[in-house]
């Protein structure tokens, strides 16, 4: 992880104020590159283990690069991650995005052009706009842009930028995984995969640990890494009456792993939730439940891991989300829903999972949004992902791991984190006590204000506005859930 930062243009003063609002990205230096009129830097995290200081930025003749993310691919393991993608684009020149197998947002300067792209998945981050000189801007997080910019845009996954050939969709082209054609073919293809999704993450020795909810997503990644890494750290956070808690106390003595655990109660949500809905810059409902359980992870692991696995990615991949599908009346509306899940994921879940490990100061690793992974999932029907009569999600990804762990860890029901620890319950009672539902009806009617589904979401946009009082922040936030009404119409998102 890193904070990158960069401008188009003729105030190169702008990237030291972008770099400073994104301090805590990159707590362990900052380097600039200059040359006419653009400007570039990175705030650098160091994640340890045999990860090269540095290795997110890097120069040759007029070209340099800022990288934030990590390349995976083998044949160039001899260079750092920054290198790996200056010498990608050496080869490949604007084409060097598909070619990358990894997580990453970047920006090249190339003599007097500026290249801007990110990863297909969106894992990385990504923001642009203009400042009042009309100087194109750029930025990890939207509030490297405060104070800069008033006309903010999420910079789309999977596209390149250049002043020459304008927006530019990509398709990776990195990977290659086999077509199918039976359920047990699949099955066994699918485990390889994640298990060298993770090795591939933890190759070098930076992971000493493993963000673990009990649920089913994370504790398959604790079940791999731990045949890599015997014995490597456990994190959990729960609130007493945390149904998680018990089924990751399960998976770490089934697996014979340390496991710290960490309680909290009602004072350390009220406590951290400004903070939570800053560092993650959304107001969306489900997503600042998760802040506040992500948040305190966070807390947790700062300075006892700097690089942890996570499990983010299975429910978008897999069909994880009953709660959701089950809602459709025919198999096209579930494929729809399912669609809508993975393509809103970088800028709820994913943007979640970003903002509150940087404001924290460490890197977290996702084997399931593997290039590999994520396009071998996307092969899979449906009905190999959704079973039975009951309509039991992630199926093919149970199967293919129900020796590794108890059954009753493969076969639990889907919970959202916020849930399982206990989170969703209080913040919802909190929320009813501050606002009521005539507050909430008259806000929505009001024009130009975003349409809030609920008196919770009332209460975190308030303290929202409080940070990023500028509108062009309401409309960076996602919404996560397909079944509810988005926050502005279609039309005036075009605005």
């Amino acid at each position: 992880m890193s904070g990158i930062a960069g401008q188009l243009g003729n105030n190169e003063a702008a990237v030291s104020q972008i770099l400073e609002n994104i301090s805590h990205r990159g707590p362990h230096g900052t380097v600039t590159f200059d040359e006419g009129s653009i400007h570039l830097g990175i705030n650098e995290l160091n994640v340890g283990g045999d990860s090269r200081e540095g290795s997110h930025s890097a120069s040759k003749g007029k070209k340099a690069v800022v990288l934030d993310g990590r390349i995976y691919n083998e044949a160039l393991s001899k260079y750092s991650d920054a290198e790996a993608v200056l010498s990608l684009y050496e080869q490949f020149g604007d084409r060097f995005a598909e070619k990358i197998d990894g997580d990453f947002a970047c920006a090249i300067r190339d003599g007097s052009s500026m290249i801007l792209a990110r990863d297909e998945a969106g894992v990385k981050p990504l923001y642009y706009g203009h400042d009042n000189e009309g100087n194109l801007c750029f930025a990890s997080e939207a509030k490297g842009l405060a104070g800069i910019s008033s006309d903010l845009k999420e910079f789309p996954p999977g596209y390149i930028y250049s002043r020459q050939i304008g927006f530019r969709r990509f398709v990776s082209t990195a990977v290659s995984t086999p077509d199918v054609t039976t359920y047990d073919q699949a099955k066994s293809i699918l485990r390889e995969l994640l298990e060298k999704a993770v090795e591939k993450r933890m190759r070098d020795n930076a992971v000493t640990g493993v963000l673990l909810s009990g649920g089913l997503d994370s504790s398959l990644i604790a079940a791999m890494a731990c045949r890599i890494r015997p014995g490597i750290q456990c994190f959990t956070v729960s609130m007493e009456d945390g149904v998680d808690l018990p089924l990751a106390r399960d998976v770490t003595a089934a697996l014979t792993l340390p496991h710290h655990v960490r309680m909290f109660g009602n004072d350390d949500i009220s406590k951290v939730l400004p903070e939570a809905i800053h560092y993650q810059e959304m107001f969306e409902e489900s997503c600042v439940h998760g802040a506040i359980a992500n948040f305190l992870a966070g807390q947790f692991i700062k300075g006892k891991s700097s690089c942890v696995l996570t499990g983010e990615g299975a429910d978008e991949f897999f069909a994880g989300y009953d709660g959701q599908y089950k809602a459709a009346s025919n198999q096209e509306e579930v494929a729809a829903i399912c669609d809508t899940l993975i393509n809103v994921a970088h800028n709820t879940a994913l943007q979640r999972l970003d903002r509150l490990n940087a404001a924290n100061g460490y890197e977290s690793r996702t084997p399931f949004l593997d290039a590999a992974v994520m396009q071998f999932a996307r092969k899979l029907p449906l009905a190999w992902k959704i079973h039975g009569e009951d309509r039991t999600g992630k199926w093919i990804l149970r199967q293919a791991f129900e020796d590794v762990l108890p059954e009753h860890i493969i076969y639990q029901t889907k919970r959202f984190f916020a849930q399982g620890s206990g989170v969703a319950y209080v913040m919802r009672e909190e929320a009813e006590k501050n606002i009521s539902r005539e507050e909430l009806d008259a806000f929505n009617s009001q024009k130009g204000n975003p349409l809030l589904s609920s008196v919770e979401e009332l209460y975190y946009y308030r303290f929202f506005k409080k940070t990023f009082p500028c509108n062009s922040f309401d409309r960076l936030v996602g919404r996560w859930d397909p079944l509810r009404p988005d926050f502005f119409p279609r039309w005036e998102k075009r605005i």
